[in-house]
């Protein structure tokens, strides 16, 4: 699948972003002209992308360290607007021998589909699809996730969220760039030039 292609798909409904790698990309035209996007440059060097200024980084405070882990990036929050979910676009590199997903080809399997064969009810899955970024075959898919809210309790409330990935190999293939955009259902023409900006202008530097 092309990039021209691929956009059609996006315009259709298919995705919602588009995929053109570029250095310090600005806002293109179809932007919200008042939206204010920084430039981003990951810790390591790993990847640099433009963000959203109103967009606040997300920092769980505990856990293991990205050296620990052997995973890079950065999670962004967006406003919630009154919906219960914030929506999210994160930028991940997944450095050979991390601790969470030893392959791309693993990561996929355990997104782009039902762990274990068992779907969550109200969940459902797209087809992987073929795209091209920074003159790299990388893979992209979409899918509905289903998010219980509200601690623990007999009936936890559900939270139909829309969610998009690209998965970008490293130059070696040894290791693998994750691109994803997670939001709530009624958020998602909302939000979704803003992870187009964003996607656009992601660049792999390993």
């Amino acid at each position: 699948m092309d990039v021209i292609r691929f956009f059609k798909k996006i315009a259709a409904g298919f995705f919602a972003f588009a995929v053109m790698a570029a250095v310090g990309s600005a806002a293109s035209p179809a932007q919200d002209e008042n939206k204010k996007f920084s430039e981003y440059t990951s810790p390591g060097n790993y990847f640099t992308c433009t963000i959203p200024a109103d967009w606040s980084v997300y920092n769980p405070g505990f856990g293991l360290s990205a050296e620990e882990k052997k995973v890079y990036g950065l999670t962004l929050l967006g406003p919630r607007n009154g919906s219960k979910v914030s929506p999210e676009i994160s930028l991940h590199y997944y450095a050979p021998g991390n601790l969470l997903h030893k392959t791309m080809e693993r990561f996929i399997r355990l997104h782009a589909g039902p762990v274990l064969g068992e779907a969550k009810e109200g969940a459902s899955y797209g087809t992987v699809g073929k795209i091209t970024i920074a003159d790299r075959e990388a893979k992209a898919f979409e899918r509905k996730n289903i998010q219980f809210i509200g601690g623990r309790s007999l009936n936890p409330e559900k939270v139909a969220l829309h969610e998009e990935y690209i998965v970008v190999p490293d130059k070696k293939n040894e290791g693998f760039y994750v691109v994803r955009f997670s939001v709530p259902e009624e958020l998602k023409d909302r939000d979704a030039e803003t992870f187009k900006t964003v996607a656009k202008s992601f660049l792999p530097k390993k």
